[in-house]
């Protein structure tokens, strides 16, 4: 398996049109190097003042935006403060960011999956109580004894997880993602009807416009149906090139309406750096703890805009099948790359998913809302103790 600075080093260079907007900073945001993003409202403004700049432009009505594609070799950030900025209001437009799925390229441990026994787990079984809904946007799913028809939905066309989509006999870097998720939810809330989107692709990312679709995808099957999403689970997210909100992903959150709970990874970076769309006030943000769950885990991000703590070390779930070329370790039994449909993983992915799923088992538990069991559930995942200071740096 490849290390994370590995692995961002080959998504760059398969993916020339991406770049970290200050690759000097740790955590950089990815972008996309010749597009802008531009609510319609102020399209007719940016596109007077980048016009020489502007190789064609894309109108996505139906999510209110413009997508500019720029001319070769054009720096997308300065053409934002240099063209885009009027004094007094805030930037018109804004980079095209990527978001990750967690854990990420930037970061710790970014561990790789470990084979376990399918009888490691024992099959989560349903109860009686009402059905909850809950939104997993990832990577899709694959087929596997846990996922039944009757218990996932698909939210628009092939929704299949994918393992190794350059054919280089390795599993893609997050391939089994969404599978890995969706078996955590499997597992503690075993009521809960999964409705499943691929936006993240097999490499763990996608653009900020692929997640708008798939979370406007979600409303409209929601609203299809007469039946609300009780729990959308986010294990992704991004840091923004100037720190400020994604706009237009927040509208989207809140498009899904207030009895609808998003609950999102808070991030693999040790850091306080503000991550979003966790660190949005309407998202339950969610750090992880370690193994036995009496400490923050070392490559949790953390802050004040994190929510809930819940177990992100050595989790174990579903995963796909796929028998890559590594030999067995010598002296063992191991093959690291043999997986039979279940894995050991770390990541704040794997500690927000235990969180969604504890809202939509008290919610069916007490025939609640997930919403109003909220208070409720986050009081179970309280904030663990600070980490014990390193007494090599003490003063």
């Amino acid at each position: 398996m490849r290390s994370p600075a590995e692995r961002l080093a080959r998504l760059l260079d398969r993916h020339p049109e991406l770049r970290e907007a200050a690759p000097d900073e740790p955590f950089g945001a990815i972008i996309r190097t010749d597009e802008l993003l531009v609510p319609a409202a102020q399209v007719a403004r940016v596109e007077d003042s980048i016009r020489t700049w502007t190789d064609r432009r894309a109108d996505l009505e139906h999510l209110g935006l413009s997508r500019f594609r720029l001319r070769r070799d054009v720096d997308v950030q300065d053409l934002i403060a240099t063209s885009c900025s009027p004094a007094g209001e805030d930037a018109l437009a804004s980079p095209i960011h990527m978001f990750r799925g967690e854990p990420n390229y930037q970061g710790g441990p970014s561990s790789p999956p470990s084979p376990i026994a399918s009888s490691s787990l024992p099959a989560p079984a349903g109860h009686s109580g009402p059905s909850i809904r809950v939104g997993v946007l990832d990577t899709g799913i694959a087929a596997h004894p846990w996922f039944p028809q009757s218990t996932w939905e698909a939210l628009d066309g092939d929704v299949t997880d994918r393992l190794d989509t350059d054919n280089d006999y390795q599993l893609d870097a997050q391939a089994g993602h969404g599978t890995f998720i969706a078996g955590i939810i499997r597992q503690h809330a075993p009521a809960a009807r999964l409705s499943v989107g691929r936006v993240l692709g097999s490499d763990g990312v996608c653009d900020e416009v692929e997640l708008l679709e798939a979370l406007l995808q979600l409303d409209k099957q929601s609203k299809a149906k007469g039946r609300r999403i009780d729990v959308v689970n986010l294990s992704l997210g991004a840091y923004t090139w100037n720190n400020r909100p994604p706009v237009e992903i927040q509208q989207a959150i809140a498009r899904l309406g207030t009895d609808t709970v998003v609950v999102a990874a808070a991030g693999n970076n040790s850091s306080d750096r503000l991550f979003w769309p966790a660190a949005f006030d309407s998202v339950v943000a969610v750090g992880a703890l370690s193994a036995d769950g009496a400490r923050q885990a070392e490559f949790s991000n953390y802050g004040p805009w994190v929510d809930a703590w819940a177990p992100g070390e050595q989790v174990a779930s579903s995963f796909v099948t796929f028998n890559g070329p590594a030999d067995e370790t010598p002296g063992t039994d191991i093959d690291p790359d043999c997986f039979e449909g279940f894995a050991s993983w770390s990541g704040t992915s794997f500690a927000a998913p235990r969180v969604a799923a504890a809202l939509a088992d008290r919610a069916a538990d007490e025939k609640i809302t997930p919403r109003q069991a909220v208070a409720t559930v986050l009081a179970a995942f309280p904030h663990p103790d600070p980490p014990a200071a390193d007494p090599s740096t003490a003063t």
